[in-house]
């Protein structure tokens, strides 16, 4: 970033108390996770969705399409729930946001996801240590 023309003198002045202000978040900055995070939340909750009380990472909404539970971790989320409400809920995020959707999640956040085929009941957790050996 350059100090636009006519604030180089004054960011210069070592006496001067005067600041830039970033009117936009950043990728890469300290901030730019949190910004995002506080930018997907009001979205969500405009949506109809409802923060978690014990982890505001946790978004759900339940309605006539059914359960949806978002999990969100600075740019990497996870979708579950009824397939409807998934689809509505994925439908209209795209129309706000640019994003990429699996069809299948496989993996999150270094844990493994298996579903059975017909998505009757499912398993997360850490890869077992010992297939690696």
């Amino acid at each position: 970033m350059e100090i636009p023309t006519g604030y180089k003198e004054v960011y210069e002045d070592p006496g001067n108390d005067k600041v830039l202000v970033l009117k936009m978040a950043m990728y890469g900055l300290v901030q730019a996770a949190r910004q995002w995070f506080k930018r997907l939340s009001d979205v969500l909750i405009t949506l109809g969705f409802d923060p978690c009380e014990s982890d505001p990472c946790l978004m759900y909404r339940i309605d006539e399409e059914g359960l949806c539970i978002i999990l969100m971790y600075v740019d990497d989320n996870l979708i579950v729930g009824s397939r409807k409400a998934i689809d509505k809920a994925t439908k209209e995020i795209k129309a706000i946001f640019s994003v990429m959707v699996s069809p299948i999640a496989t993996e999150y956040l270094g844990c493994e996801i298996d579903v059975a085929e017909n998505y009757s009941c499912g398993w997360i957790g850490q890869p077992d240590q010992n297939s690696a050996i």
